[in-house]
C-alpha cells in the first residue's frame, strides 16, 4: 500500500476541507433555514400610541425562530401617500405598508402582492371569522391585496345629559321602538337648539360636511349610492342622493339647528359635541376612544334613515390594514409579519390598548371589546352593523373623483348652488374622470 507525502496529503486535505465546506453549504441552504436575519421594512401612519402599539404587537406575535427584524417607518397621515408614492417611484418602497382607501389604485398598478395563497395556507388565518366587508375592500380583479386590522362604522353620538334635561327620547329610545328618522332627528335637533336673543348658546346638531367617503352614510341612509353597480357612472343625479344634500346642507342653511359652514363651522364658534354645545353628532366609531374622558354622560346610535323599509344598520364601513409590495425580496417573511398581526390575541391588544374595532367578530364580541371600560352602553350595535354595514366605492381614480366632491360639497353647503345644481354638476365631472378609464 502506498502513502502519501506530506505535501500531497497537505493537498488533499485542503481540497477536501473545501469540498465539506460547500457540501455543507449546500445542505444548509437546501434547509430553508439560515442564521441570516431578514430585515422587513413597514411604513405605518398613525400616532405615536398607534405606533408603539402596533410594534408591541410584531414583538410579542411573530415568531423569534424565524428571525426576522420589522423596521417601523412613521409618516404622519398628511403626507402618508405622497411619501409611499414616490417611494415606490423610487424603487425604495417598504416590504409592508399601511394601506386603506388608494387600495384599488395601487394594486391596479401592479404595485401589491396577492395573499390568496398565503391566506390559503395560513393555519391562523379563518377567513370565515373576518366581516364580509373587510376582506372585501382589499380585494380587486378576484385577488386579495390587503388584510384589515380594524374597522369603524359610521355612528351617531348624543349627549344623554341634554335629552334628560329636555325630557326628550334618546336617538337609542327611537331606534328601539323603530322611529329613528331623519324627522325625529331634524325635530329633536330644533328642540335641542337653544338661544340667548339672537345668539344660539346650543346647537342641536353637529352639521355633515358633504364630500366623498365621510358623508356616505348619510347617501346611504337614502337608499343611494355614489357610482352605479361596475363603478363605471356617476349615481349622484339620483333624486336619493339629491335628497340627502338637501336635508343635511337644511340642517344649518335652512332650520339653524347646525353651526353654520359659512361662517366656518363649528371650530370657528367654538362649540363642539366635546365641548357639551351641540346635542348630537355623525361621526365614526374611531372617535369612541378620545369621548371616553368627556364630563358628560353620551351615547351612541345608529344613523337616522329616510323611512320607508331602509335598514338603518345599514351603514358606511371604513378600513384600513396592511399590503405587501409586489417586488418585495421576502414575501414570506412578510406574509410573516402580517400574519402575526392578524390573530385573534393580537387584534385584541390592539382593540384594547386603542379602543378600536377588530375585523374579527370573535374578538369584538369579547366582553373586553364592547363592554370595556369606557365605551357606550349601545356599543354592542357596532358588531351588527359591521355585519350589515357598505363599503364607498373606491376606485382606482378615488383621488380625483374626491375634489369634486369636496368642490360642490362645499359650495352646496355655503348655499353658492342649489343640491339639484351640485349635484347635476358632480355626476358630469364623476362621468368624465370614470371614463378616462375606459
Amino acid at each position: 500500500m502506498k502513502t502519501l507525502s506530506i505535501g500531497k496529503w497537505s493537498r488533499f486535505m485542503f481540497v477536501f476541507a473545501a469540498v465539506s465546506s460547500l457540501v455543507f453549504a449546500a445542505a444548509c441552504s437546501n434547509s430553508g433555514k439560515s442564521d441570516d436575519k431578514v430585515t422587513i421594512t413597514m411604513t405605518y401612519t398613525g400616532d405615536e400610541n398607534a405606533t408603539k402599539v402596533l410594534k408591541a404587537r410584531i414583538d410579542k406575535y411573530l415568531d423569534k425562530s424565524l428571525n426576522i427584524e420589522v423596521q417601523v417607518t412613521p409618516i404622519p397621515g398628511g403626507e402618508y401617500w405622497d411619501k409611499v408614492t414616490t417611494m415606490f417611484a423610487g424603487g425604495t418602497q417598504p416590504d409592508v405598508l399601511f394601506m386603506s382607501e388608494p387600495l384599488k389604485k395601487f394594486a391596479s398598478q401592479g404595485k401589491l402582492l396577492d395573499m390568496n395563497s398565503y391566506i390559503e395556507a395560513s393555519s391562523t388565518f379563518n377567513k370565515d371569522d373576518f366581516y364580509p366587508a373587510s376582506l372585501e375592500f382589499y380585494q380587486y380583479d378576484g385577488k386579495q391585496y390587503g388584510i384589515p386590522q380594524d374597522l369603524n362604522t359610521a355612528l351617531f353620538f348624543y349627549n344623554e345629559d341634554m335629552f334628560k334635561a329636555a325630557g326628550l327620547k334618546t336617538p337609542w329610545e327611537l331606534y328601539e321602538a323603530g322611529n329613528w328618522t331623519w324627522d325625529t332627528y331634524l325635530d329633536a335637533a330644533q328642540k335641542l337648539t337653544l338661544k340667548d336673543g339672537d345668539r344660539v348658546t346650543q346647537f342641536g346638531t353637529s352639521y355633515p360636511g358633504i364630500g366623498p367617503w365621510w358623508y356616505s352614510a348619510w347617501v346611504f341612509t337614502n337608499g343611494g349610492n355614489y357610482l352605479n353597480e361596475d363603478s363605471s357612472k356617476s349615481a349622484f343625479n339620483d333624486p336619493k342622493v339629491i335628497a340627502s344634500l338637501a336635508f343635511t346642507s337644511e340642517l344649518s342653511n335652512k332650520y339653524g339647528v347646525a353651526p353654520s359652514p359659512a361662517s366656518g363651522g363649528q371650530d370657528v364658534t367654538g362649540m363642539s359635541f366635546a365641548t357639551g354645545k351641540i346635542a348630537m353628532e355623525a361621526n365614526f366609531s374611531w372617535a369612541i376612544g378620545g369621548y371616553k374622558t368627556l364630563p358628560f354622560k353620551w351615547n351612541v346610535a345608529p344613523m337616522p334613515v329616510a323611512g320607508g323599509d331602509i335598514d338603518p344598520l345599514t351603514t358606511y364601513i371604513h378600513n384600513s390594514g396592511f399590503s405587501i409590495s409586489k417586488d418585495t425580496k421576502h414575501p414570506d417573511e412578510a406574509w410573516a409579519v402580517i400574519e402575526a398581526l392578524s390573530t385573534p390575541d393580537s387584534y385584541a391588544d390592539d382593540a384594547a390598548s386603542r379602543g378600536i374595532i377588530p375585523p374579527r367578530p370573535s374578538v369584538v364580541d369579547k366582553k373586553e371589546i364592547l363592554n370595556a371600560e369606557g365605551m357606550p352602553s349601545n356599543a354592542k350595535i357596532i358588531s351588527q352593523m359591521l355585519e350589515k354595514g357598505k363599503l364607498y366605492q373606491f376606485t382606482e381614480t378615488t383621488a380625483e373623483e374626491d375634489q369634486v366632491y369636496i368642490t360642490y360639497g362645499d359650495q352646496i353647503l355655503n348655499k353658492k348652488v342649489t343640491p339639484e345644481e351640485g349635484a347635476k354638476k358632480i355626476a358630469e365631472e364623476i362621468d368624465a374622470i370614470l371614463s378616462k378609464k375606459k
